[in-house]
């Protein structure tokens, strides 16, 4: 009787090719590295992926999927967008002073390196960060709708304003080792969203803090 393939292999193959990826990037990760922390051979990653670059897409696929759980979903669901900013800004920040600001953004990183040479890579990246300024979006429309914003807020603009500063911080940290960046970047962002308090919200929160 044939031997039932394990299913826990090709997950584990993607975490350890992730783990390397991240690290080296794609071009300074070739096969026979991921192989060899996998302790299995090039021949037994083609078994479970046609190439490097399939197995790389399915990397970018894991890291876009944990990235949309743990970030997008709650922008997704949240009726205050700056309660919701504050968390993805803190949130990147304990992550990067637990590894030394070490390695950035995975998608970020993938984006950057293989837009300009691989358009599998680059329409992966594209539509995500679509779908993460989408969810911005949402969430400050939701936010404007229930009176928080003046309606002289553009909630596309905004969105993509706050995710370029979110990328763009994680960059900074991660060439200047100091995660505070993030931190100080944040509340720039913060500072975005509540410029545009409508005059209601900005009467109720002076009110609050005399």
């Amino acid at each position: 009787m044939a031997r039932r393939p394990d299913p826990s292999i090709r997950p584990r193959i993607i975490e350890k090719a992730e783990h390397l990826i991240h690290l080296q990037g794609y071009n300074g990760t070739s096969l026979d590295d991921i192989a060899t922390a996998c302790d299995t051979t090039k021949a037994g990653l083609i078994h479970h992926f046609k190439s490097k670059e399939d197995l790389c897409l399915a990397v970018l696929d894991y890291k876009m999927e944990r990235t949309r759980s743990e970030c997008l979903e709650p922008l997704s669901c949240c009726d205050c967008p700056i309660r919701a900013v504050k968390k993805m800004f803190a949130d990147a920040v304990c992550f990067y002073k637990g590894n030394g600001c070490r390695a950035g953004c995975f998608i970020g990183n993938i984006a950057l390196e293989m837009s300009d040479i691989n358009e599998r890579f680059r329409t992966k990246a594209e539509a995500f960060f679509h779908e993460w300024t989408r969810c911005l979006e949402i969430s400050i429309k939701r936010a404007r709708a229930a009176g928080t914003f003046s309606k002289a807020i553009k909630p596309k603009a905004t969105a993509e304003a706050i995710l370029s500063l979110y990328q763009g911080a994680i960059m900074l940290a991660r060439t200047q080792r100091e995660p505070a960046i993030i931190e100080r970047v944040g509340h720039q962002a913060i500072e975005l969203l509540e410029n545009h308090f409508s005059s209601n919200r900005t009467k109720e929160v002076s009110h609050h803090g005399s």
